[in-house]
């Protein structure tokens, strides 16, 4: 996307953009009359400028890993969401996942002020992006010199901001106040909430609309890698329907009682076999369309390990449906335009649990509990899934043209308080070698959603909609598992054995892409919230060489007790909406649990 980047840059540099002012929904009244001197018939009076606008909506669209780019960007407090997750374990002393989530401080009243939370419901940037696709979607009409199709295709980009907004937005609140144009400065702002099921069909809606008038595909991805297609509206329904047609919102009763929970802002207010229905048939009409049309694809080039580095990695790779990024220069490991690598690599913000590293299979894909696996207790992490070493730094692996040295001790891990390792694994997944000839001088994409994402989702709805697993569920399944080269799923798993199958693959596949969090809470997972957590510390025997595996020693410990342990709550499923904005008294609603 380097046009748009640049574009993007042009924009902040010149402040080139209709102001807005903050009323009662947040910044989202999206009414305001230009207060600078370009104003929106400026702006609409030619298609380059008019283009730049457009860019300038995409700039506000979410990112995973912290910067500095924005208020978003340091989105809890330079930690990231896995953290609340069951994959990985935080350190960092100054982040929201510690200083809220943690210790159990999290309440309402924080989300007034903290840019520590997991999504702010008026700093995350979400309705200013809304507003500029409605500005962008009303006047489009006026500019004077494009094609009708482009035009149109424009038209339908501003719509798939505005929807992958309301889906992030809904996947952390439920049902929300809804914007449909942008508002004149006469008219009230005083939106009140739409039901969980009113919000979840107007995202549909709009995404339906702009589908008709995306390109099926990108073909100068050298300038324009990153814009919205028809794949990408597709795979953006697939996630949204999978995720509405899950038990927080689809079950018999609500996750808690409420008035948000009377009112069916959290919930559909009953169960509906249907919506597992719904869910696989856009996934599988994304699919079809994949396979007839081509254009993308799992990369799959024989290298299990570089493939699955590229899948989320690699820009261009024909896997990634939408894909995000912050900057166009490269970063060095102490800029600020990357908190990431500092807050990972060195104050601890993922290290991995060792409940993540037992669920990755051996190589054939037998599980390391099969007393057939050729599972050594020895040497543990010797002929896993490729995907293990591309995720988690563990001993033994290659690194940086050497050898990983993770027991106490070691190069990675001086000692026991080296809070990067401190559960006694590292991250690899977006640090990769964690030096200046790999990740950190790259202009690292955020892999919003990947194609894979879809093959399992249609999969898991399969086998919720007839209740158990169908062929086709294993096909998709077994086609992400063999593009690491890993043997078929055992076959006649029952409804619940797949389900969970599924959503172990969907762990290793998609470990810190923000997909882990959102599985945990759409199947109300409360015993992931709740289990005890491991680290290991591997230690040298008396005169080994800690090279060889035989002989080092492996222990493991608890790793610190979370809040939720012995104080869990279903509230925490979704989160609490700023009181500030409640109390403005438009209809905000609070969520169960948080009033």
């Amino acid at each position: 996307m380097t046009r748009l980047i640049y574009f993007i840059s042009i924009i902040l540099a010149t402040v080139f953009m209709v102001s807005c002012e903050e009323l009662e929904l947040g910044d989202a009244a999206l009414e305001q009359p230009p207060t600078i001197s370009v104003n929106k018939d400026t702006v609409f009076s030619k298609l380059d400028y008019a283009e730049r606008f457009l860019f300038g909506a995409y700039n506000t669209l979410p990112y995973g890993l912290n910067t500095n780019w924005s208020a978003k960007g340091d989105k809890l407090g330079m930690d990231i969401l896995e953290g609340l997750s069951d994959l990985c374990h935080s350190y960092l002393a100054w982040g929201g996942v510690n200083q809220l989530y943690y210790n159990g401080q999290y309440a309402a009243g924080t989300e007034n002020s903290s840019s520590k939370t997991k999504y702010h419901f008026t700093k995350e940037g979400s309705w200013n992006g809304i507003r500029k696709g409605w500005i962008f979607i009303e006047n489009a009409s006026k500019i004077p010199d494009g094609e009708a199709s482009y035009i149109k295709q424009l038209v339908a980009e501003a719509k798939m901001i505005i929807a992958l907004h309301y889906t992030d937005m809904f996947r952390h609140y439920g049902g929300l106040p809804w914007v449909d144009h942008a508002y004149d400065p006469s008219e009230t702002t005083e939106l009140a909430r739409s039901t969980a099921k009113e919000t979840v069909d107007n995202i549909v809606a709009l995404i339906d609309e702009a589908t008709v008038d995306l390109p099926w595909n990108i073909e100068d991805l050298s300038n324009w890698d990153g814009r919205f297609t028809k794949a990408a509206a597709m795979g953006l329904k697939a996630r949204l329907l999978l995720f509405a047609a899950s038990p927080l919102f689809n079950d018999d009763q609500p996750y808690l009682d409420g008035t948000a929970a009377q009112e069916k802002l959290v919930w559909f207010g009953a169960k509906d076999a249907s919506l597992w229905n719904e869910a696989a048939t856009a996934a599988e009409a994304l699919i079809t369309e994949v396979e007839s049309k081509g254009g993308y694809g799992l990369v799959n080039s024989g290298n299990p390990r570089q493939d699955f580095q590229d899948a989320y990695y690699k820009r261009g790779n024909g896997e990634l449906l939408i894909s995000t990024r912050v900057r166009y220069q490269s970063p060095s490991w102490w800029s600020g335009s990357y908190y990431f690598y500092q807050s990972a690599g060195n104050y601890g913000t993922s290290c991995p649990t060792q409940e993540y590293i037992d669920m990755f299979e051996m190589a054939d894909g037998k599980d390391i509990n099969d007393p057939d696996s050729g599972y050594d207790v020895q040497d543990p992490y010797a002929n896993r899934d490729p995907r293990l070493y591309e995720t988690v730094m563990v001993n033994g692996d290659t690194y940086q043209g050497r050898t990983v040295e993770l027991w106490i001790g070691g190069r990675e891990r001086k000692n026991t308080n080296w809070k990067g390792i401190k559960t006694g694994y590292g991250l690899r997944k977006f640090l990769l070698e964690r030096n200046n000839s790999t990740s950190v001088n790259s202009v690292v994409q955020w892999p919003y959603l990947r194609l894979a994402e879809i093959y399992l989702s249609a999969a898991e709805a399969l086998n919720e909609a007839n209740a158990g697993p169908t062929a086709k569920a294993y096909e998709y399944v077994n086609k992400i598992r063999s593009r690491v080269g890993l043997g078929n799923l055992k076959p006649g798993l029952s409804q619940v054995e797949f389900r969970e199958a599924v959503l172990e693959e969907r762990a290793k596949e998609f470990g810190w892409e923000e997909v882990r969090w959102f599985d945990l809470v759409r199947w109300k997972r409360e015993a992931d919230f709740t289990k005890t957590l491991h680290g290991t510390n591997i230690t040298k025997k008396n005169g080994g060489q800690p090279a060889v595996p035989a002989n080092l020693n492996y222990s493991l410990f608890e790793l610190p007790e979370r809040y939720w342990k012995k104080n869990w709550s279903p509230k925490w499923f979704l989160s609490a909406f700023p009181p500030d904005e409640v109390n403005k008294g438009y209809g905000l609603v609070q969520n169960p649990g948080w009033e």
